[in-house]
């Protein structure tokens, strides 16, 4: 522990060679500064604040430091904080009283915090006690004019105020003191209320909570301690220790000496904390004599009380006895303070200006994130929100840069549409059904028509044998009695002429499912331009939670429009599709021949002709085998190199005996004629007709979506929202000032930000002024 301030305390490294590092009345008067703008209500600014049980003789200390007379009643008088800043001059004594208004009256911190100064400068020392007592009547009863309280007496003042409203039981707002004089040391700090026990539980907390907001942080905590009580008992004591457990920031001033009976235990007791052996801290402890009552009562002066306590501790044991003679006496606690306080800013200040600079940008950070308020005329305003929103809606359905969500999420959606549309082509095999299908067999043709399993297309629906067709068209057609299946016809067709209604029915049981599709494809992109139009308009318009409703609604509204029309024009396309027709029959007489050719190779066994056109790969014969394997996807085999050699050879030969523009699948028409020839054909037609139809629906569906949709939405949005909200209506402006008024949450933010700025800006003015 160590035992006091023996020597003077040296100067911080980082500080001693500043501009700055010499004056402790520049250093006090900067902190002075900074607390008349608030800057303690951003940062940990160093300070002295004095505390006390109620009665612990911590007014008579305050007193002695200050050299003035403060307000003494029965029971609590001191109801706020008074901060009192000590300055020596070579000119005569003055005082001057001010209030700094930091909370409102239900003890919020107020964003503005003002110093102003209550009453005139003070030249009597006797005229301060009244100063003081208007100050603290001034704190306590805000809604009361300075000059109403300025004219009352002590009397009045003690009589009780009558305003009409009650006075605040205490306050936080603090009645600050400046003292200039010849007989005064730099020295500034906070006379808190005493901490009192007997009265209302709540009154008892304000106070204790008053005193711990108070003495955290960067602080030395002077306590008063009664030597009439033992230091045990001392509340005062253990709320220091709480904030400070390790002793380091609590400096004890111990009181009433003189009330201590002589010869009894506890003067050797008392004597044993100042010298550091019982209770240690580390600034340890100060024994005071102040003039008691009787003395009071004569009007002794400063001087004539410091010598009666100099006096007593030289002359009282075991005071006089003790080898810690710089633990005695107010001059030596006011020395210790005053050092102490020097030592604490100049050790912190550099800190205080990093934080101070963290702060301002966290500040500049924060506001840069909350929007601007609205300027300007709010029906202008409300036209240039709109088309801000707008052109993000066009920017997305467009596609442009950084705006590629829409279209990409479309574009995925579609192309699921076109697997599932490629999933309902009739699964048609060359076989019968007790045959089987052989491992060999591939239902796609490749060339770029259908690549099958290669892009994730295949059928889903079961497989259609030649015996079911056979079936399926004897459904539509008679026999002759006495002939055979081959002498098959109906009324006035020719023999072997399936009639048109059975192909019809084969194409509309694909062609039933793609209305479901459509809609699930339609569904789904409609979601995602909700998603995107919520999102642009939540950027646009959050702040404005009354006209974000509005137009959520009114969005909505379009948004059904739009689909419901656009749902009529898919209906339609989709029931003009269930009427089989094309005028591209090039292309369908294309397709048609070659899955007849693939069809018929398969039946005869030699499907690997079919297949040479495409580098001789092999695809796989069901969907159980629809990805290939690395191999096969690359290089062919050498038994499909061979078949190709052999084709090519073919086709050489016929093409020299004048059988040109021959291909290799039109060697499977070499063929005999099989006996379910028919079937073969119908299958070919049908599944060519669905690869025409297939094409034009992936096609078509997605292009009305977009068109009907999505770009309906981007160019109608803009002017049905204007129409909507009436803007060139004559009671448009009031309306539009309605729905843009800011949510009164964001708005006291940005308030409070953009004060907290500008303090914190003042702040950092006057530390640069000063030199960091």
């Amino acid at each position: 522990m160590t035992s006091g301030i023996s020597s003077p305390l040296h100067h911080p490294e980082q500080l001693s060679k500043s501009k700055y590092a010499e004056s402790r009345k520049e250093l006090l008067e900067l902190v002075k500064q900074l607390r008349a703008i608030g800057a303690q209500a951003d940062l940990d600014l160093p300070r002295i604040v004095v505390i006390g049980n109620q009665s612990a003789g911590k007014s008579s200390v305050v007193e002695a430091i200050s050299g003035i007379n403060v307000p003494r009643d029965a029971g609590t008088c001191t109801r706020c904080p008074m901060e009192c800043r000590l300055s020596s001059s070579t000119g005569p004594w003055s005082c001057q009283v001010s209030i700094r208004w930091e909370f409102d009256s239900k003890g919020r911190r107020k964003e503005e915090v003002s110093e102003v100064p209550f009453g005139n400068a003070i030249t009597n020392k006797s005229d301060v006690e009244l100063a003081l007592r208007r100050a603290q009547a001034a704190v306590l009863n805000p809604h009361l004019d300075p000059p109403q309280l300025l004219a009352m007496s002590a009397e009045q003042l003690q009589s009780g105020i009558k305003s009409g409203r009650k006075a605040l039981p205490f306050s936080r707002n603090v009645v600050c003191v400046d003292l200039e004089g010849p007989d005064l040391t730099d020295l500034a700090f906070i006379d808190l209320p005493g901490i009192i026990q007997n009265a209302e539980p709540d009154v008892v907390k304000l106070v204790e909570d008053l005193v711990v907001s108070h003495i955290e942080g960067n602080c030395l905590i002077l306590v008063a301690l009664p030597m009439i009580d033992d230091i045990e008992n001392q509340k005062a004591l253990r709320l220091a220790h709480q904030a400070d457990p390790e002793g380091k920031r609590t400096i004890g001033v111990l009181t009433k000496p003189d009330m201590l009976s002589s010869g009894t235990k506890a003067r050797n007791l008392w004597l044993d904390v100042i010298e550091g052996r019982r209770s240690p801290l580390l600034h340890g402890y100060y024994c005071t004599r102040q003039p008691d009552d009787a003395e009071r009562a004569k009007d002794v002066t400063s001087a004539h009380a410091r010598q009666t306590e100099a006096t007593f501790f030289e002359t009282t044991a075991p005071w006089s006895t003790s080898a810690h003679k710089h633990r005695f006496g107010i001059p030596n606690l006011v020395a210790t303070l005053s050092a102490l306080l020097e030592k604490i800013i100049k050790d912190t200040l550099p800190r205080v200006s990093a934080e101070a600079t963290n702060h301002l940008e966290l500040c500049d950070r924060e506001l840069f994130d909350i929007p601007e308020p609205m300027v300007g005329e709010p029906t202008t305003y409300m036209r240039s929100l709109v088309t801000t929103f707008c052109t993000t809606v066009d920017h997305y359905a467009r596609g442009t840069q950084s705006f590629e969500r829409l279209i990409q999420e479309n574009r995925s959606i579609f192309r699921t549409f076109k697997t599932t549309i490629r999933s309902t082509a009739p699964n048609f095999v060359p076989y019968i059904r007790k045959e089987g299908i052989p491992s060999t067999f591939q239902n796609y043709i490749g060339e770029g028509e259908d690549e099958g399993p290669g892009e994730g297309l295949i059928s889903k629906d079961s497989y259609f044998y030649l015996d079911d067709m056979t079936r399926h068209i004897n459904k539509y057609v008679t026999f002759r009695r006495g002939l055979d299946r081959k002498t098959r016809s109906i009324t006035r067709e020719l023999p072997d002429n399936v009639p048109f209604p059975a192909k019809v029915t084969l194409i509309d049981a694909f062609q039933s499912q793609w209305e479901a599709a459509a809609h699930i494809c339609f569904d789904l992109v409609r979601d995602v331009m909700v998603e995107v139009l919520f999102a642009c308009m939540k950027a646009t318009f959050h702040r404005w939670e009354n006209l974000h409703a509005h137009l959520r609604a009114y969005v909505n509204e379009l948004v059904k429009s739009c689909y419901t029309e656009c749902q009529q024009y898919i209906a339609t396309m989709l029931e003009v599709e269930r009427a089989p027709f094309t005028q591209n029959t090039h292309y369908l007489q294309t397709c048609t021949d070659k899955w007849l050719v693939h069809y018929s190779q398969a039946r005869a066994g030699n499907a690997v002709i079919a297949q040479v056109s495409v580098a001789g790969n092999a695809a796989p014969a069901s969907p159980a085998q629809a990805q290939p394997t690395p191999a096969s996807t690359t290089v062919p085999s050498m038994s499909d190199v061979d078949t190709a050699q052999k084709v090519n050879a073919a086709l050489a030969a016929l093409a020299e005996l004048g059988y040109t523009g021959l291909r290799a699948e039109d060697l499977g028409k070499l063929n005999p004629l099989d006996e379910y020839q028919t079937e073969l054909e119908v299958m070919a037609e049908v599944r060519g007709y669905f690869q025409v139809a297939y094409k034009r629906v992936i096609d078509n569906i997605p292009s009305l979506i977009d068109h009907m949709f999505v770009k309906a939405i981007k160019n109608k949005l803009q002017t049905f929202l204007i129409n909507k909200m009436a803007l060139g209506a004559p009671d448009a402006p009031q309306r539009c000032a309605r729905l843009l008024a800011e949510d009164p949450n964001i708005v006291a933010r940005r308030d409070e930000l953009t004060l907290r700025k500008k303090r914190l800006e003042t702040v950092r003015a006057e530390l640069y002024n000063f030199g960091l």
